[in-house]
């Protein structure tokens, strides 16, 4: 009895180690993606939004639980609790690193907040299928799905926050603005957009105050597209804010996202930049300049 009891208890410590292994190596591809990055630090955020720190050992906690847990109820695993347990357990932790590429890589809050809700159904039937084995796995993983709980208030607040998944919440009539033909830094086609006050589609730059933003693409392959800054290439740019006596400010941090384009070509779409902490957004309707420029 108690050389089958020490058996016992080696094959437990053996599944669990190798749980807590494939729980780590779910959390690790999850985190090839989890950089927060320039775009993350753009989006606006509740005041509740835990500091980037906490995440880091919450989630290594749990994907210890979540090892021990499958250990613990692997010895059950050819019972039918144990077979739909299981599938739910690997489907969970599939759904758990896709929400990092989808929300971090992708830029998709809103399909993270889906994955989210279909995570939480796995993980609620994980619990109730591992409880069956093993009460103790079962409520190992309780931490685990109030915490995606919370995630997925705080998924849902941004999106409701970031429309588009942009960087800041955007409201009002668009402002009207003026899109130019213009060169990019390698001498590549470019299109500039002016939004200002002014209403004189010929003059080019307006008196500031003024915002331009310069994407790293010819103007008629704007429609439908979304333009994130940052990159030196096209498809890519870069945003310049002007005050009237105060200089200019450059920030290659922030998105562009065109809507299909108005019959005469028109161009109208969103936008968020952030300029040194300072995160402005909005939309914008911006009608062509005969303007043109020579590049090469």
């Amino acid at each position: 009895m108690a050389h089958s009891q020490a058996v016992s208890r080696r094959t437990d410590l053996a599944a669990v180690g190798m749980w807590i292994v494939v729980a780590l190596v779910a959390g690790a591809i999850g985190g090839l993606a989890a950089a927060p990055g320039e775009w993350y630090a753009s989006l606006s955020k509740p005041a509740w939004n835990p500091p980037s720190w906490v995440f880091g050992p919450v989630w290594i906690t749990l994907y210890l639980m979540m090892g021990v847990a499958a250990g613990l109820a692997w010895a059950g695993r050819g019972t039918r609790s144990g077979r739909s347990g299981f599938t739910l357990f690997a489907l969970q932790l599939v759904l758990n690193a896709l929400w990092s590429w989808l929300f971090f890589h992708w830029h998709r809050p809103d399909l993270a907040l889906a994955d989210l809700v279909i995570l939480w159904a796995a993980i609620l039937g994980t619990i109730i299928a591992f409880h069956r084995i093993r009460p103790l796995a079962g409520w190992l993983l309780v931490p685990y799905l109030l915490w995606v709980s919370f995630a997925g208030v705080l998924n849902a607040t941004i999106v409701a926050r970031n429309p588009g998944g942009t960087g800041a919440a955007v409201s009002g009539p668009p402002a009207e603005g003026v899109a130019a033909a213009d060169c990019a830094p390698w001498d590549g086609s470019a299109t500039s957009i002016y939004l200002s006050g002014s209403s004189d589609v010929e003059m080019l730059p307006p008196p500031p105050p003024y915002l331009q933003l310069i994407i790293y693409e010819h103007g008629t392959r704007l429609s439908s597209r979304r333009i994130e800054f940052g990159r030196m290439e096209a498809g890519s740019g870069i945003a310049v804010r002007c005050h009237a006596g105060d200089g200019c400010a450059t920030s290659n941090r922030g998105t562009v996202t065109f809507d299909a384009f108005e019959e005469d070509g028109t161009l109208h779409g969103s936008y968020v930049m952030n300029f040194s902490g300072d995160t402005v957004a909005g939309t914008f309707r911006a009608r062509w300049s005969t303007r043109a420029a020579i590049c090469g």
